[in-house]
């Protein structure tokens, strides 16, 4: 299996314009800051229960992609794990109503 990454960016520009006409710049995630992660070694093996969960906290991840974003940190692989906290949530919340993508993917 292979990650196109030309259409992963062509669907992350299309969900972050959609997410922004219709939100706004910013969206409200005040009540919720601490999740649930499971250990990497266990993350893709779906023969066996994790054995431990760890706690991941949104507004350290905010933090950290702001100083990405200001360059005062360099990129590395696990900024994406950060930035999928954050897609997460705004994925869980009702933020998007619904829209038409193929037109936004043209």
């Amino acid at each position: 299996m292979k990650i196109n990454i030309n259409e992963l960016e062509t669907v992350l520009n299309a969900l972050l314009t959609e997410l922004r006409e219709q939100n706004g710049a910013e969206i409200d995630i005040e009540k919720e800051d601490f999740y649930w992660a499971v250990p990497q070694e266990n993350l893709y093996n779906p023969y066996e229960k994790p054995q431990e969960l760890m706690l991941g906290q949104l507004s350290d991840d905010l933090e950290h992609l702001h100083k990405l974003a200001t360059h005062e940190l360099p990129t590395v692989n696990n900024d994406f794990v950060k930035l999928s906290a954050i897609f997460q949530i705004i994925g869980y919340k009702d933020t998007l109503t619904s829209y038409e993508p193929a037109n936004q993917l043209k």
